[in-house]
């Protein structure tokens, strides 16, 4: 009998399993991959302490989320929310796996559990930057996944941020500005222009 891959095989099912999702916890197997993907992904200035998220995440309004499918850990998803925003604050997919639309998949699974609007913020656009390309090919993948800018942007220790939202022209600066501030005991705040 020939060799056949998966895709050969007559009447599998072609789509991907789905993503399911558990919080994050240092008692994970996985807590130290976890670990390593926060750091790798993320400049060190944009990091909040590992500790300090986990601490955070133990309201109710604060999420840290770790997707698989199957078995294998895909990525994170941590956020904050109020009554009508979900502040996405750091989304990474496992470096093992890029690139094969973890990410995106992350989103939708998102999108498919909550009502509000999603809120999150990039590195804005800047030619002259180091990372130029990465800048755009950030924007351009959360625009290909319905999260567009909304033209406003912040400046954080001298870094200047674009913020993009699902639903533009449901978007309240001020309200992001609070939910902010809120997540943070009002030890992070910025001004949204």
């Amino acid at each position: 009998m020939p060799n056949t891959n998966r895709s050969e095989r007559q009447g599998e099912d072609h789509r991907p399993s789905v993503l399911y999702v558990k919080d994050v916890s240092r008692k994970m197997d996985e807590y130290d991959d976890i670990c390593r993907l926060m750091k790798a992904a993320f400049p060190r200035n944009e990091l909040i302490p590992l500790w300090l998220l986990n601490l955070l995440a133990l309201r109710k309004s604060v999420n840290f989320r770790a997707f698989y499918e199957d078995e294998r850990f895909c990525g994170i998803m941590y956020t904050a929310e109020n009554d009508k925003y979900v502040y996405v604050l750091y989304l990474a997919v496992n470096d093992r796996i890029r690139s094969k639309g973890y990410g995106s998949r992350m989103l939708d699974w998102l999108k498919r559990n909550t009502g509000k609007t999603i809120v999150l913020d990039v590195e804005s656009i800047d030619p002259s930057a180091e990372n130029a390309r990465q800048r755009e090919r950030r924007v351009s993948f959360y625009s290909r996944n319905g999260i567009f800018d909304t033209g406003c942007k912040f400046t954080d220790e001298g870094e200047t941020y674009s913020v993009l939202t699902s639903d533009v022209e449901d978007f309240d600066a001020k309200e992001i500005e609070s939910l902010l501030s809120s997540f943070s005991f009002g030890t992070y705040r910025i001004h949204i222009a």
